[in-house]
């Protein structure tokens, strides 16, 4: 008997729908592609388990008769197109024909509907793709589809689902994703019986960015506008001093179609021309309207990924549109209050005498040497050896003497190491090791970035913050880790949060403590490109005399390395 087979019709469904659900959030969003496909104006969302157990999404749309309600749930049925050509001029989210049918193949399905001409409406109830029961309702124009029990015969795919948390932010992504696209639809989130987001309708895009960035964060940003040869680049962008560690806040539609593109997430920021720091991102939205034919949108079924027949005038004009925008704008940023050095001053130094700053120099002499104080020696101890603190270059690596040695420190590396040790240490202590802060740090946040406080909140709590509601979408933090440097910031703040998000990888409590300690060490640490004086930098390397692993960083990069002479030597050609 030979080994090939062939497959049953359910198992080929519930390979397939692998690639089209995902998770909850997949859900979502092939059902909200389909309300706004029909034309609807209100769209509302109630999910139970984080999705896990039950989403509900109903909408005003158009409705399906009878005939459409059957097929509709039918594998490559669709009403988008009838023939290959038809993706040339394509205008609806959805066109493949397998949300349905996938969902069907992976949950229990109830669905009642009713077109704007019948004078009825219609209900079914789908498990395994199989029809269980149909009957006539009576209702409104639009449709209500409820999934149950996703994954729940597929015990395997519903393990690798996430906590409620981290599944519940990304439906609140596909949500807010659909909102920015469409500002004259309402949208409705509810978990259980809490209202998660409510956006009624906007007369425009500033009001639903207003609606989901908040006012503190429109309030900087930069409208802008280009158009060339059948293309449309439209958005709104924030300012260079309200930026994210992440691109999770810079979205980027096609055609009214929420996409990832490495391309032209590039554009954006080369837009920027140097007015970004190292490793911080925009925030906003970016519209491309686009002649259909000269784009592919089916690359993959999830439909994040597109192709561009010529994306180099593309990007060309989207760098364009952001950099004539912020160059008629004042981007000055508001003065906020100085925080002491990062490098916190250990106990050996309390009541030193300090030395008069100097004025840091221009930034465009990254490869300086600073000389504003003699070499200085540190003595060795622990698992160091002695060092002559000699400079730094590039505004990122210190440079130090070590007997005939070139000894090259990494300062964002070292100080996270630093960092970890002492959180470690502190908790091993029994003690939070909180400071209170002169001035509370309010911070402004979205839904997302809220259900990500509230989650991890006991966690980091745990660690010396201390963290409170403080009206509608707002927290204040009233205390941080006494080694807490940058975090001391709102921006600091906001970049850790922002990586909370990532955390939904980590298999238990234990790990997540793990994983926010490395955090928050990443975060407090100097950066890289940051101006450093010599006392700042030999006070860094005692610290590191002090602790047990000074070698690599909390995600194992090196701190240090060392070019003994004899290499210097064999780089100069002085021996062989």
């Amino acid at each position: 008997m030979g080994r090939i087979r062939l497959l049953d019709d359910n198992t080929i469904n519930k390979i397939a729908a692998g690639e089209v659900i995902e998770r909850p959030a997949s859900v979502v969003k092939e059902l909200l592609e389909n309300s706004l496909d029909a034309g609807a104006t209100d769209v509302r969302v109630r999910v139970g388990g984080a999705g896990k157990e039950r989403i509900e999404v109903s909408d005003d749309g158009h409705g399906m008769d009878v005939e459409d309600i059957e097929l509709a749930f039918k594998q490559h049925a669709t009403s988008k197109l009838s023939k290959i050509e038809d993706l040339d001029v394509l205008g609806t989210l959805g066109f493949r024909g397998e949300a349905l049918s996938s969902i069907a193949s992976v949950a229990e399905v109830e669905v009642s509907t009713k077109d704007k001409k019948a004078g009825i409406g219609i209900s079914l109830k789908i498990k395994g793709g199989n029809i269980l029961q149909k009957k006539e309702v009576g209702r409104e124009t639009g449709t209500t589809i409820v999934v149950n029990g996703l994954f729940a015969d597929i015990p395997a795919r519903l393990k690798y689902l996430k906590s409620d948390r981290v599944e519940m932010s990304h439906i609140i992504q596909v949500v807010t994703e659909r909102a920015l696209a469409y500002p004259k639809v309402a949208f409705q989130l509810h978990n259980e019986d809490v209202e998660v987001l409510k956006y009624a309708r906007a007369p425009n895009l500033i009001d639903r960015m207003t609606d989901v960035f908040g006012r503190r964060v429109t309030k900087e940003m930069v409208l802008f506008y280009e158009t060339d040869k059948g293309v449309k680049v439209e958005g709104c962008l924030a300012k260079p001093a309200l930026t994210k560690s992440t691109t999770q806040d810079l979205h980027i539609f096609v055609n009214n179609r929420p996409v990832a593109s490495k391309e032209i997430t590039a554009a954006i920021e080369e837009g920027y021309a140097g007015l970004l720091m190292r490793n911080r991102h925009p925030v906003g939205a970016i519209f491309i309207d686009i002649v259909r034919k000269w784009i592919d949108v089916n690359v993959h079924p999830t439909k994040r990924e597109i192709k561009f027949a010529e994306i180099k005038p593309l990007a060309k004009l989207v760098r364009k549109a952001v950099a004539e925008a912020l160059g008629n704008v004042d981007i000055i940023p508001e003065s906020r209050p100085v925080h002491d050095d990062a490098v916190p001053v250990t106990a050996a130094h309390v009541g030193a005498k300090k030395k008069p700053k100097k004025a840091a120099a221009s930034s465009a002499a990254q490869t300086q040497i600073i000389e504003d104080e003699p070499p200085v020696d540190i003595t060795e101890e622990g698992m160091l050896p002695r060092m002559k603190v000699i400079g730094q270059i590039l505004d990122t690596y210190i440079l130090a003497q070590s007997g005939s040695d070139l000894v090259i420190i990494d300062q964002h590396a070292a100080h996270e190491r630093v960092m970890l040790e002492k959180l470690k240490r502190s908790e091993d202590k029994g003690a939070k090791a909180a400071q209170n802060l002169i001035t509370p740090v309010p911070l402004a946040v979205n839904k997302r970035e809220g259900q990500l406080i509230e989650h991890y909140r006991h966690i980091i709590e745990d660690m010396g913050f201390k963290i409170e509601p403080f009206g509608k979408d707002t927290f204040l933090v009233r205390a941080v880790p006494v080694t807490a440097g940058h975090l001391e910031s709102e921006s600091g703040l906001m970049d850790l949060i922002n990586e909370l998000a990532e955390l939904g990888k980590a298999r238990s409590i234990e790990e997540k403590r793990d994983d926010i300690r490395h955090l928050i060490a990443c975060h407090s640490a100097v950066r890289a490109g940051e101006r450093l004086s010599m006392n700042q930098m030999r006070r860094l390397i005692e610290e590191m005399h002090g602790i047990d692993s000074p070698y690599t960083c909390a995600h194992g990069r090196p701190t240090i390395i060392r070019i003994t002479e004899k290499e210097l030597e064999k780089l100069f050609k002085r021996v062989v």
